[in-house]
């Protein structure tokens, strides 16, 4: 009987310490758990943050292309007045 009793201290005593362990597993569990959520979160900010920074990098690399190509346009329309201009000058000081 005491040996019964011996093993049944021993087998409550284990049960004990996997009971403790458990709890410790659980616990490490729960904070990697939340680490893991914290940095799943973080990343989808980042990268919805990089998405939209995108968007506005190619829209402002749009607006500055059309911006270029109405300077252009109007950059060579005046060229062309001034051709024309001093056309007009030129042919008026040879028939004077």
């Amino acid at each position: 009987m005491e040996k019964l009793e011996s093993y049944w201290m021993e087998a409550q005593s284990l049960c004990k310490a996997v009971d403790e362990h458990l709890k410790e597993t659980q616990a490490q569990y729960q904070t990697l758990e939340r680490k893991y959520s914290k940095a799943k979160r973080m990343i989808k900010e980042y990268q919805q943050k990089e998405a939209e920074h995108l968007q506005k990098e190619a829209a402002q690399r749009q607006a500055q292309e059309e911006s270029q190509a109405s300077h252009k346009e109007e950059t060579d329309n005046l060229q062309e007045k001034v051709s024309d201009i001093l056309q007009g000058v030129r042919h008026s000081l040879r028939n004077s």
